[in-house]
């Protein structure tokens, strides 16, 4: 016997962010599929066991939902932002080969130092234009003065500590620090009421769901 497909009603927890069970189910689809779940869980009479499934695929399906929401958020900021980051990437591209291109041939400790803090700043600004957070609307690391307003500023300057304070906690790939800015993204939709706060089937609930359907499969031979 081959072993059971993971169910398309849920979501491991290990799965990438950007993963979704349903393929490219859009969010409207995912929409349409809660209101048909909710409609059978309203039917008059239903048993218990279906019951408990409809309610599991549901809060499969509000998960779900509010992952593709996120998704798609992010993939209209990737969009969005690509040109002005390609820009700023290429710019910090070119002083980090001038510095790097600088040190080899410095020997003056003091210059030296300084190159070095150089170095670093760089890298860290690459770092911000290659792992910015695509929930949130870009800041440029070199804005045009007239258009720059304090928020504006703020943000930068609290991602650039945030990166920096990463790195130093040894998160090296930023991957915690984006979950991070993704997470809070999502509590602020659940605070809005734009998505449920839900946490995702497990395996192990749907294994059970899965069982319980072989058996019910198996009585109906049993009884034909």
């Amino acid at each position: 016997m081959s072993p059971k497909e993971p169910s398309k009603f849920t979501r491991n927890r290990n799965a990438p962010a950007s993963a979704v069970t349903d393929g490219a189910l859009s969010a409207s689809k995912i929409k349409k599929k809660i209101r048909d779940t909710q409609r059978s869980l309203n039917r008059p009479k239903i048993e218990a066991q279906v019951a408990i499934q409809l309610k599991r695929r549901l809060r499969s399906f509000q998960y779900d939902l509010g992952e593709r929401i996120v998704d798609e958020h992010e993939r209209s900021n990737a969009s969005k932002y690509h040109k002005i980051k390609h820009f700023e990437r290429k710019k910090i591209e070119r002083k980090l080969k001038q510095v790097r291109k600088s040190l080899e041939t410095e020997t003056e400790t003091d210059k030296k130092t300084e190159l070095e803090r150089q170095l670093e700043e760089f890298q860290v600004k690459l770092l911000y234009v290659q792992k910015y957070p695509k929930t949130m609307a870009y800041v440029s690391l070199y804005p045009k003065e007239e258009t720059e307003d304090v928020k504006a500023v703020e943000r930068r300057e609290k991602l650039l500590k945030d990166i920096r304070e990463a790195i130093k906690n040894g998160d090296g790939d930023l991957k915690m620090m984006l979950k991070r800015y993704r997470d809070e993204y999502k509590d602020m939709l659940i605070k809005k009421g734009k998505i449920e706060s839900v946490e995702p089937v497990d395996d192990e609930e749907m294994k059970v769901e899965e069982e319980a359907k072989v058996e019910e499969g198996d009585e109906f031979f049993e009884k034909a």
